[in-house]
């Protein structure tokens, strides 16, 4: 996008705002307090659905009688109502006009302050669109330092917050670390970036983790918005970031000032998509696994890390195609023209949405489940809206046992699909299997430009399949994939990869035992991991899928079961369950 097309949007975006009076009792002397604002509204609001709403709150130089004066001064109200943010994340856009200072370097604010909190829920009363865990904040210097003492005073109000070249009391944003928070100031801002410094510090001495990087504002926009990107996989929620020496000064400028790096900074600020992409892949009240930091993980490379501590890695399996591996089993990230969608969520720690965002430069809103299994569903409150069938709907989220302590949200947008839904992502499209033996509600999908079968945890497994139903019934479930063989290519599910004739093998060996064969009698096999000494931390393993959790078959029914290892592949399933549908 050009420079002059982006101001015309920007221009164009302040038409849309309109101007209103919010009036607050001030508490002790009852005197009226008067708040004048702006409000963007969304076009062609959808009934039912729920909006995110952006509070931005201007800088010091924008202080006015005249309401509008916070949407022209600067780019940090306009930019989320302008149109070409908008197709992507349609939102409300809050931008209140003070006509004094209401915070200062003293760490001090005005009565604005509590004005402003009381705003945003007056607005939520008035709108029943507006999401409520989706109200992010951002501003610019004072703003900025307004913005930092609203969360201090709210904690867990904003889903997240964009701080722009900004500072606040060191002693006291320590409390912040639980924020999903994204600093960005100058490297040469001779306040904001050593005193924030400090308030990272802080942070990380109240046993918060922070992930630091730098800009170069001369880069261009698409490798500032990269290694935005990159920045944003470590999974945590606070970012401290700053553009490195001058870069954000025009090289031809005669005079340099050293106000200069500050106000500079918010200039460039607000064009960088990949911050607004992760700020709306943020969510109020994020899943605390602070509880188990005393429960160990192992990764691959043997190192043994808190439970609490965000864990997900990727590697790009086809164009646009992401296979990323957590806690629990693997995770699909499958891109379009249009936007990103996610195929399960795990239950690893970290926000799996703003990790996922970080891959692609398109929006990543909604997620899609193959079963109900906890390992495939836990994170799915961080998206827009969970995609799955009625069966997975009633059983998705629920914790395994060693997860006791932590709440895993089940309150979220879910919309039932079948069989034939296809997800259309813009030129690339995902439809819908239903294939339900190794969960009630199990699906998959076909996507029709890469030839990938994403199928969850029915197929792929490394031993073969276990069958839940009848042989006949799951032989019946397989046909209609195989009867599609020439457009699978690949299988990728919950396990990993698997080759496309594995479906037909399984068919095979399916169609041997319904003509009357027998397998051996399968033995129960597996162990349950053993804990460490009382005294020591218990230690699981990050890359074997819930292992205090691993269901066994009851001793009673291990006599029924059978194993047929047939055209290279084993079948396990049960004697009395041959030629019955299920």
């Amino acid at each position: 996008m050009t420079d002059e097309i982006r101001e015309e949007g920007i221009k164009a975006a302040v038409r849309k705002f309109r101007q209103f009076e919010f009036s607050l009792l001030q508490a002790g002397n009852g005197e009226e307090k008067k708040l004048l604002y702006n409000l963007y509204i969304p076009e062609n609001l959808e009934k039912g659905k729920k909006y995110p709403l952006v509070l931005f709150i201007h800088d010091m130089g924008s202080c006015s009688a005249d309401v509008k004066n916070t949407l022209i001064q600067g780019k940090g109200a306009t930019v989320w109502a302008a149109d070409a943010w908008q197709k992507r994340q349609p939102c409300f856009v809050l931008a209140p006009c003070y006509e004094r200072q209401c915070a200062n370097d003293d760490f001090q604010v005005t009565w604005e302050a509590d004005a402003t909190i009381g705003l945003v829920k007056e607005l939520l009363l008035q709108y029943a669109a507006i999401d409520k865990k989706r109200i992010y904040g951002t501003g610019q210097s004072m703003g900025c330092m307004m913005l930092c003492e609203l969360m201090l005073r709210n904690p867990g109000f904003f889903g997240g917050c964009f701080l722009v070249a900004g500072q606040w009391n060191p002693k006291t944003m320590g409390s912040v670390k639980k924020e999903n928070i994204w600093i960005l100031v100058s490297e040469k801002d001779f306040k904001a970036f050593p005193i924030m410094g400090e308030c990272m510090k802080a942070v990380e001495e109240n046993g918060g983790r922070v992930t630091r990087g730098s800009l170069n504002a001369r880069d261009s926009l698409e490798t500032q918005n990269q290694k935005i990107r990159e920045i944003a996989r470590s999974g945590e929620h606070v970012f401290f970031t700053w553009f490195e020496n001058d870069s954000v000064i025009a090289e031809d400028t005669e005079e340099i000032k050293p106000w200069f790096y500050h106000v500079q900074t918010w200039k460039h600020a607000y064009d960088l998509e990949a911050v607004g992409n992760w700020l709306f892949a943020q969510k109020r009240s994020p899943i605390d696994f602070s509880c188990k930091h005393d429960v160990l993980l192992e990764d691959h490379e043997g190192r043994k890390l808190p439970m609490d501590v965000p864990f997900y890695t990727s590697k790009k399996i086809a164009p646009g195609t992401w296979q990323i591996q957590s806690d629990g089993d693997y995770i699909y990230l499958v891109e379009g023209e249009q936007e990103a969608l996610v195929i399960d969520s795990g239950y690893g720690c970290g926000n799996l949405r703003a990790y996922c965002q970080s891959l692609t430069d398109k929006p990543v809103k909604r997620i899609v489940n193959t079963h109900d299994h906890f390992d495939h569903t836990a994170n799915n409150s961080y998206f827009d809206c969970a995609y799955m069938s009625k069966e997975t709907k009633a059983l998705a989220t629920i914790p395994f046992p060693s997860f006791e302590g932590i709440t895993f949200p089940r309150d979220y947008p879910a919309e039932i699909i079948d069989e034939g839904y296809v997800f259309d992502l813009g030129g690339r499209h995902l439809e819908t299997f239903k294939i339900p033996d190794h969960a009630v509600g199990s699906l998959a999908f076909l996507d029709d430009k890469e030839g990938i079968l994403f199928c969850g945890d029915e197929l792929c497994m490394p031993f073969g399949k276990a069958l839940n139903g009848s042989v006949e019934h799951v032989h019946k479930l397989l046909m209609k994939l195989w009867n599609r063989k020439e457009e699978i290519k690949i299988l990728y599910g919950g396990p990993g990869k698997g080759e496309t004739a594995i479906i037909g093998k399984l068919l095979e060996n399916m169609e041997y035992i319904m003509a009357g064969h027998e397998g051996e009698k399968m033995p129960l096999e597996g162990k349950q991991l053993e804990k460490t000494a009382e005294s020591a931390p218990v230690v699981y393993q990050r890359w074997m899928p819930h292992p205090p959790d691993r269901h066994h078959d009851d001793p009673a029914e291990v006599i029924y079961k059978r194993m047929m290892d047939y055209a290279g592949i084993k079948v396990i399933y049960d004697c009395r369950k041959i030629k019955e549908n299920s």
